[in-house]
């Protein structure tokens, strides 16, 4: 069983931590970590369907991660097929 969950470090704040409690508990002592993890994955995925929120957050990574803004053309290798 997975230790017990402390809403000290997420801060999610009434009704959403005992959602969380109870949601874990209900699925055989689910780790809350791991719950709100595969939540996020999801959130964003479904988010990121929107072609305005895609690029935007291409942008904010790209700035984070320093990478050039620019495209990046790729060739073919000698022998490969077009």
């Amino acid at each position: 069983m997975a230790k017990p969950f402390s809403d000290k470090r997420f801060q999610l704040g009434e009704p959403l931590s005992s959602k969380l409690i109870d949601f874990c508990e209900a699925n055989y002592g689910a780790n809350a970590v791991r719950v709100i993890r595969e939540a996020l994955e999801e959130h964003i995925d479904r988010r990121l369907e929107n072609p305005e929120i895609r690029e935007r957050f291409e942008a904010a990574r790209k700035a984070r991660l320093g990478l050039p803004d620019k495209v990046v053309k790729l060739i073919k290798k000698p022998g490969e097929p077009a």
